[in-house]
């Protein structure tokens, strides 16, 4: 198992991370989806006690992508943010002091279903409905796009393992005709088993590294 596995998509070369991020290598593109900042805020506000501190640490593990591949742009797939952030949110200083660090870094994303809580927020963020590069449609959705090559996130998908009575389930990178579905990249975010659909090739996302799975 390797932390990077260099892959072609619609005839790119492009490189998946076990830190669920794919580098579009002729772009200079990073590539996220569903990074869901603040969920941890908005489920303690609702009094339900998760730990504090992950949405920093997601941004610690974006430093680390954006320092290793030093791309020109990031773009997350969709739902940036798990609700509407309140103005003294300790995630604002956080976000502040990341972007800081990252002065010659363009940050995009599309819009997710989760993003309209964000609407009328001024936010250093291009959004998009979608976005075209080179071969690729990159969406929140996955959905085909005739003569594009989606990549999208939405729906985290997951995939677990079964032997000898013991079962394993993690985020995978999900490929499929046209297609691809990008693990989410929130720590405190569920995940969705993707169905048995032949042609379908999985790389599971496990202890840091990556394990591609025979196609099914």
């Amino acid at each position: 198992m390797k932390e990077m596995l260099d892959c072609e998509l619609a005839g790119e070369s492009v490189i998946m991370h076990a830190n669920r991020a794919l580098y579009l290598q002729e772009h200079a593109t990073l590539l996220v989806a569903d990074t869901h900042f603040g969920k941890g805020a908005f489920f303690r506000r609702q009094g339900i006690a998760v730990p504090s501190g992950q949405s920093a640490a997601d941004l610690q593990r974006l430093s680390r992508l954006v320092e290793q591949f030093e791309p020109q742009r990031l773009i997350v797939l969709g739902d940036v943010f798990h609700h509407r952030p309140t103005a003294d949110e300790p995630f604002f200083k956080h976000f502040a002091a990341w972007q800081a660090r990252h002065p010659d870094l363009t940050l995009e994303a599309v819009v997710g279903n989760h993003d309209r809580h964000v609407r009328g927020l001024t936010l250093p963020i291009d959004w998009h409905p979608h976005l075209d590069i080179g071969p690729f449609r990159l969406c929140h959705e996955p959905e085909a796009v005739q003569g594009r090559h989606v990549i999208a996130g939405h729906i985290h998908p997951a995939y677990a393992l079964a032997a000898a009575g013991d079962r394993l389930r993690a985020p995978v990178f999900w490929m499929r005709s046209g297609v691809t579905v990008l693990p989410s990249f929130g720590a405190l975010t569920g995940g969705w088993n993707v169905p048995e659909a032949k042609g379908s090739r999985l790389v599971m996302v496990l202890d840091g590294q990556l394990l591609p799975l025979p196609e099914l």
